[in-house]
């Protein structure tokens, strides 16, 4: 399990990533630490939340939001 879960955290990780980029018009750098610095990555990097098996776009929806209200929502 260790191998997929980091291959999709990746996965997902590159995706989010990217989306920032083209969203907000922000660099790499500050893409990479809007998303390692969220309570979104932390609750998808947690294998029991089950959050890494899903879409990289239904986890960014969770970033939206924990962006817009200040904290992650579910």
């Amino acid at each position: 399990m260790e191998k997929n879960f980091q291959f999709l955290l990746e996965a997902i990780s590159t995706d989010i990533i990217g989306w920032l980029m083209r969203d907000n018009k922000v660099s790499l750098s500050e893409a990479i630490a809007i998303w390692y610095n969220s309570e979104t990555f932390k609750k998808v990097s947690e294998p029991q939340t089950g959050m890494y098996i899903e879409s990289p776009a239904y986890n960014y929806e969770f970033l939206k939001r924990e962006l817009v209200k200040g904290r992650f929502q579910v």
